[in-house]
């Protein structure tokens, strides 16, 4: 059932199998047996393409509860020994802000020696790490969301941080004092892609003025964006905590330009948490009130 899910959610049996972390060929064998089993396919196969046969969509929803029931049984289990173990896989954002990770899960090794975190660091913002709770291939992930709801997502804030405006101690605007947001237009941008939470707060800073600007560059680091910027090849936006070495570079508050970095904890909406995943939320969430 667990092989069925992996592939019926991801509509691919290759990926099926790297969620599920086993090889293709245990999937696609297991698959085989529970269409056997139950005397009616569940996959339409063309060429590459496959989706789910009106048996497939059928079985998909008793298929989540089943696999749910199984997790609260072992969960029950654990409980009565005062236990908490499992696999939780948690996205993270490439900079977490405030959040010390290490931190949160040395605390969580010692009161839950139990439970096993996967990180995973996006590789597709926030737009992909969405995708993915949703999907069932994340429990729970970082993400920065600029809208407060999100379809199928329970998000849960964990703070916001102002932007910045960053750009060379040689650039024309350091002429400017203060720095307006209409002053930045004239300018080339180094931004992060499309789907990113940082992409999509300062475009939406810029189309709510009515202004347009060129993000000439894209990066997937903050790191990269300041030296980027510090070898004059545009300006950014960026988050305060990530600017670390300011040489070369101005550091300044647009002052009609007050927008937040909003970084959140996301689960899927309408799946419960098992008991590992849950301490590691907690852990998270107690972790950041701690330390506000």
């Amino acid at each position: 059932m667990e092989y069925f899910v992996a592939v019926a959610e991801t509509l691919s049996f290759t990926k099926g199998a790297q969620r599920a972390n086993v090889v293709q060929s245990a999937v696609s064998a297991a698959v085989s047996r529970l269409e056997s089993e139950l005397g009616s396919a569940l996959f339409e196969r063309t060429g590459r393409a496959i989706r789910l046969t009106p048996a497939g969509r059928a079985l998909l929803p008793h298929a989540h509860a089943l696999l749910e029931e199984v997790r609260a049984a072992k969960d029950a289990v654990d409980a009565v020994r005062g236990e908490v173990r499992g696999e939780v896989t948690l996205g993270t954002l490439v900079h977490p802000g405030p959040i010390d990770l290490p931190a949160v899960l040395t605390e969580l090794r010692r009161d839950h020696p139990g439970v096993v975190v996967k990180l995973r660091q996006t590789v597709r913002g926030t737009a992909g790490s969405l995708d993915e709770v949703r999907g069932g291939t994340l429990d729970l992930a970082l993400v920065s969301s600029a809208r407060p709801a999100v379809p199928g997502i329970r998000l849960t804030g964990l703070y916001a941080e102002r932007f910045v405006l960053i750009h060379a101690a040689t650039h024309p605007l350091a002429a400017r004092d203060p720095v307006e947001l209409a002053d930045t237009v004239a300018g080339d941008f180094i931004d992060f892609p499309e789907g990113w939470g940082n992409r999509e707060a300062i475009d939406a800073l810029y189309a709510g003025r009515g202004l347009d600007r060129r993000v000439l560059t894209e990066v997937v680091g903050f790191e990269m964006a300041l030296e980027l910027v510090r070898a004059d090849l545009g300006i950014a936006f960026v988050p305060r905590s990530t600017v670390g070495d300011a040489a070369g570079i101005r550091v300044r508050e647009v002052p009609d330009a007050d927008v937040r970095w909003p970084v959140q904890l996301a689960r899927a909406a309408g799946r419960p948490l098992s008991a590992a995943a849950d301490a590691v939320r907690r852990a998270v969430v107690g972790h950041v009130a701690e330390n506000r």
